[in-house]
């Protein structure tokens, strides 16, 4: 049976959690971005790991030190680009996601001359569902997040510790 003209089909559980996820994604990034990060904590569980390349921190005191610190060193214009937003793995209250990233930066006030990307890494995330059992009360967090850098600017300065 073919859809009737003008009818929109309903999204499938599958559609509604990649398109949940990947805002989730947008919204932290969007909160770096436009916030310094000081949000951004707010965002993972309290135990979450956040490894930049090869330096970890580990829960919401440390990943609030990382953008307090990132902001202390002064103005810096940043966007942080998401795309390629792909499900890895999916179990009840746990998903394993992993999209692209390219990071435009440079300390200063807008506007700053454009640039070449700083840098291309991949974004690992796992997913957890924290409150309770029930969708509508219960919402996603990031319990993980590692950044493996693919391709990096040489000489830019990145504002987090990655080693």
């Amino acid at each position: 049976m073919t859809p009737e003209a003008g009818t929109i089909a309903s999204p499938t559980p599958a559609t509604l959690l990649h398109t949940e996820l990947s805002m989730l994604v947008t919204a932290v990034w969007y909160e770096i971005d436009h916030g310094d990060g000081a949000a951004a904590a707010g965002f993972f569980t309290s135990d979450a790991e956040l490894t930049f390349s090869r330096r970890t921190f580990r829960g919401t005191d440390e990943i609030n030190g990382v953008y307090r610190d990132r902001a202390a060193r002064g103005p810096r214009v940043s966007r942080h680009l998401m795309s390629n937003f792909h499900v890895l793995r999916h179990e009840r209250g746990h998903v394993e996601a992993v999209s692209a990233l390219v990071l435009h930066a440079q300390d200063g006030t807008p506007p700053i001359p454009a640039t070449v990307p700083v840098l291309i890494a991949d974004v690992y995330d796992h997913f957890v569902r924290t409150g309770n059992t029930d969708e509508h009360t219960s919402r996603w967090r990031i319990a993980s997040r590692r950044i493996e850098n693919r391709f990096l600017t040489p000489g830019d300065v990145l504002a987090v510790p990655t080693e």
